[in-house]
């Protein structure tokens, strides 16, 4: 699973996965034009829906392009949601610790293109090494401590959570595929579990941070997404029954985090959403909110799938 063999346009199955998924959206999209003024919840529906007509060609345009393109594509969405970050938190006019970042984010993708691997994680420690060092060149301390802090959360969530697990997922065999695979079982989870929560829920998981998500939802989301993930295991380059439950409890157990912790910071800073670049529905970093967590744990339980068939194994053996 781990060879470096890989697909894209030239593989049929990539080809159809593209169409049904760019065609399903066509459809979904016609089916609320009639009705999406007419209340929240279609608007918020229509919303997504055309920003997902943007961006979902373009993902499987960047994901099935011969190397380096995806990385570079990939470096390029990074760096798109590194400045939202900047502009929410209100640092974007802090330009040392704006382009230091954003620097960064670049050295993290050729190090990847190189599979320099043994400096991948020294990165986040790199980069806390270099922006301590700016207040001392500027000689200022007044907000220091708020500037370091954020520019080192940007790139722990961006660059080092969704950049480098997203092109080391993409290196394993059919990667592509697999990127593909985790980002609609996160998409399909948080989403039914948002509009079964605004329908039919009652008792809210954590009402003080997001009130749009409850233990009702939270559960018949979960179980439709391993459904999903089952119905989809086509995808997958190894198809055993601990590979498609592991995918579906990570996108359905972790998928929402992302999205909860930036709602924590946008709350605190009494920002409601990012930049409404995507169509009306926010910005490059709406989108990659739900993959900062999912995609480093995706990335963990493969490996760890891989390198321990015998755990392999013995869930093979209690499902069976």
């Amino acid at each position: 699973m781990f060879v470096n063999q890989q697909i894209g346009w030239e593989d049929p199955l990539f080809r159809q996965t593209a169409y049904i998924v760019v065609f399903a959206l066509v459809v979904a999209c016609s089916c609320i034009y009639p009705f999406r003024n007419r209340n929240p919840n279609f608007v918020t529906a229509w919303a997504s829906l055309k920003s997902w007509i943007f961006i979902a060609p373009l993902l499987f345009f960047v994901l099935g392009s011969p190397e380096p393109w995806p990385i570079v594509g990939l470096t390029c969405i990074t760096l798109l949601g590194s400045k939202e970050f900047f502009q929410m938190t209100g640092m974007y006019h802090r330009s040392f610790f704006v382009w230091t970042t954003y620097a960064f984010n670049i050295f993290l993708a050729v190090s990847i293109y190189r599979s320099d691997t043994a400096i991948f994680n020294l990165y986040p420690m790199l980069l806390l090494g270099v922006i301590v060092t700016i207040p001392i060149l500027l000689n200022q301390f007044k907000n220091m401590i708020q500037y370091m802090s954020l520019s080192l959360l940007n790139f722990c969530f961006l660059g080092w959570g969704f950049l480098l697990h997203t092109i080391l997922i993409w290196k394993f065999a059919g990667g592509p595929l697999l990127v593909i695979y985790i980002i609609l079982l996160t998409e399909f989870s948080d989403n039914i579990a948002i509009a079964y929560s605004r329908h039919f829920g009652k008792k809210h998981i954590l009402e003080n941070i997001s009130n749009g998500r409850t233990f009702a939802g939270f559960f018949v989301s979960m179980a439709l997404t391993l459904l999903l993930a089952w119905g989809l295991r086509h995808l997958l380059p190894i198809r055993n029954e601990e590979y498609w439950i592991a995918s579906g409890l990570v996108a359905s157990l972790v998928g929402g985090t992302g999205d909860l912790v930036l709602s924590i910071i946008r709350r605190d800073l009494g920002v409601r959403d990012t930049r409404a670049f995507i169509m009306g529905r926010g910005g490059f970093l709406d989108r990659l909110d739900r993959m900062i967590f999912v995609m480093p744990v995706f990335y963990f339980v493969l490996k760890f799938l891989q390198e321990n068939p015998q755990v392999s194994g013995s869930i093979r053996g209690i499902l069976q």
